[in-house]
């Protein structure tokens, strides 16, 4: 059985904020770069807890209210992309270019994307990103960054949990997503769906809560947690490609995935690790 990865420390030091991260906060907030970097040290998970837990939102539409709403997402964000904590992210995406090149797989989509940290990545190496978020702060500072830089990219506001792609992609990439959604299993399968034969999902579902992340719905924690979410991908015809990279497998190798989803289902039996 697939064991989930550790969970990551509770408070981030953003030792690797660059200038141009601080241009763009600076830019976006009207505050001064100094302020923006006091602001990224100094803040903590648990003021995003405690903001959730006062809102206390029920239903998705209470949630995605929530998320359109907060700004707590953008220092949340800027702090945990520039600390060492996410390094395994960064090797996930390096790692990504090396096996899906933008000369072979140059269409992203990037469900949830946050602030943009990763489009801005994966422009830079060439490739066409559509970003896809909830219409608050979070997603108008990652425009934000873009426009700044002048660089063009395509941008759609989420309405719904479920992604809505348009056509078929090379890659889908959704860091730190499914956890805060109310139907994870339905929105991974449709980002599957349009992902075109031997496709690449990057992903990372963090199906678990250590008390600062409220947000991370517990019906998906005790469905998917303890590397159930891993098993379930392999199920969906997925082959891990290493920490967090998955090929939308062909032929026989999308069979044996579903064998082994097939055989864990029946018995609690995983015969090889599906990979992540």
């Amino acid at each position: 059985m697939p064991i989930e990865p550790p969970a990551a420390p509770p408070r981030y030091d953003p030792v690797f904020v660059t200038d141009e991260d601080l241009d763009d906060l600076a830019t976006f907030t009207g505050r001064s770069r100094e302020a923006c970097l006091e602001r990224l040290r100094s803040f903590s998970p648990t003021e995003m807890a405690e903001a959730w837990h006062e809102a206390d939102p029920r239903t998705p539409e209470e949630m995605l209210a929530f998320y359109e709403k907060t700004d707590l997402y953008v220092w949340e964000l800027m702090q945990w992309h520039a600390s060492p904590a996410r390094q395994p992210f960064w090797n996930a995406l390096t790692r990504l270019v090396e096996v899906a090149p933008p000369r072979v797989a140059p269409r992203v989509f990037d469900f949830g994307c946050g602030v943009g940290t990763d489009a801005l990545f994966l422009k830079s190496r060439g490739y066409d990103v559509t970003l896809v978020d909830v219409d608050g702060p979070g997603f108008r500072f990652a425009r934000h960054r873009f426009e700044r830089r002048g660089w063009d990219a395509g941008f759609e506001t989420s309405t719904s949990p479920l992604p809505t792609p348009k056509g078929v992609y090379d890659i889908a990439v959704s860091f730190d997503v499914f956890e805060h959604l109310p139907d994870p299993l339905k929105a991974v399968s449709v980002l599957v769906d349009h992902l075109r034969e031997g496709g690449v999902l990057v992903q990372n579902g963090e199906f678990s809560d250590d008390g600062d992340h409220p947000c991370h719905l517990h019906s998906g924690v005790e469905h998917f947690g303890a590397g159930r979410w891993y098993a379930e991908l392999a199920g969906m015809g997925m082959k891990g490609l290493g920490t967090m990279l998955y090929r939308k497998a062909e032929g026989r190798d999308r069979w044996v995935q579903r064998s082994r989803y097939a055989l864990w289902r029946a018995s609690g039996l995983w015969l090889e690790h599906p990979g992540r």
